[in-house]
């Protein structure tokens, strides 16, 4: 057999997730079948029960055993990145798979252009493609982490040299719920040389059919957000070129703190004020990271993100979140100043390249 071109790392904690299916997803492609090894992280699991789900799979897979009492897939992640001995590597969650003809697309773009990275299309099963990154029209290649919106996307999802994953020193974040992944793909679209987009090949999927996911366990907001706030804490948005650092503040202020703020409409979702000073202590610090950071945002978000830094209560920021689903085509085309509204970042621009790139499409059978 070949000696693998790529290592995927697949990290499980309960042998109730459709594991074969993603195992087998990998070696579907007769034509690199060989090209490709399974390196499956049994987390808290003996590494027995996961190789008597494989058994039947022809293709280059093993199961390792980690244990770290943590409910965080960063642990088995980096162990299992550790072991990686291939040119390139990836990581994939256990109720995830690829499309038919993904790996053999994804290992003949890697060879042929090597690339520090090469980021995969990504869809949730039964649903249409993820218009994520907004790349500019017609750009694949060379891509840059501000002018194509790559911190959308910082889940590390496609091909990653390894190479480039050692001499950078990217790991999962460990001690954090969600978010592990979100300084491995900041630096790693960042500050490598080569970032690619494979956009014309078949999409990673993320797979609905698990009976838990840690993602959508209920927590606090401080939970919820510990990622950004270490992120912030550990000083690396600073480190980065100032357009980079505009949009990483940019990304955070619409996903997280706007997103937040929108996903909890009523007050009995909040635990109490405590919670949204919180979320309003974030986004002073991401105005103070990027002062214009406010500028691409619609009249819809202003209104949430100026109620934040006036009067962060919860009698406020629910008020503001019912006003905001309400607003019409101007709040949500504008910005404050509308010479600014077709501005990278901005609701309409995003529109229009959604029309443009025809991201929208049918989901694939």
């Amino acid at each position: 057999m070949t000696a693998a071109f790529v290592d995927v790392v697949i990290a499980c904690h309960d042998e109730t997730r459709p594991l074969e299916r993603a195992v087998r997803s990998l070696f579907q492609d007769p034509a690199v079948r060989d090209r490709v090894r399974a390196t499956v992280v049994a987390h808290g699991l003996a590494p027995e029960l996961l190789e008597r789900k494989l058994s039947a799979i022809d293709g280059d897979w093993r199961v390792v055993g980690f244990s770290d009492g943590v409910r965080s897939a960063a642990g088995p992640f980096n162990h299992g990145l550790a072991l990686v001995e291939s040119e390139y590597c990836a990581v994939m969650g256990s109720d995830d798979f690829l499309e038919p003809g993904a790996m053999a697309q994804w290992v003949a773009y890697a060879e042929k252009e090597r690339p520090d990275a090469a980021i995969a299309r990504i869809r949730i099963d039964g649903q249409p493609i993820m218009p994520n990154p907004l790349t500019r029209v017609g750009r694949r290649r060379r891509l840059d982490a501000a002018k194509d919106r790559l911190f959308y996307r910082t889940a590390p999802l496609g091909l990653i040299r390894t190479a480039t994953m050692r001499a950078r020193g990217l790991a999962m974040t460990e001690g954090v719920r969600v978010g592990e992944d979100f300084e491995f793909g900041i630096r790693l679209f960042s500050q490598s040389d080569r970032v690619d987009f494979l956009g014309d090949a078949p999409c990673y999927v993320i797979g609905v059919d698990a009976r838990e996911r840690t993602t959508l366990a209920p927590m606090s907001m401080e939970e919820g957000l510990a990622a950004v706030v270490r992120l912030l804490d550990d000083g690396l948005p600073a480190q980065l070129a100032p357009a980079h650092r505009r949009a990483l503040a940019i990304k955070l202020v619409r996903i997280s703190v706007i997103g937040n703020a929108r996903s909890r409409p009523d007050a009995a979702q909040w635990r109490d004020d405590d919670e949204v000073r919180f979320l309003a202590s974030l986004l002073q610090r991401l105005v103070a990271l990027a002062p214009r950071v406010l500028e691409p945002f619609n009249l819809q978000d202003r209104g949430i993100l100026d109620g934040l830094l006036a009067e962060p209560t919860i009698a406020r920021v629910t008020a503001d979140a019912a006003r905001a689903a309400r607003a019409g085509r101007r709040e949500r085309w504008l910005t404050r100043n509308p010479l600014r509204s077709f501005g990278r970042e901005t609701m309409l621009r995003r529109y229009v390249l959604y029309v443009l790139k025809r991201e929208r499409k049918a989901p694939r059978p």
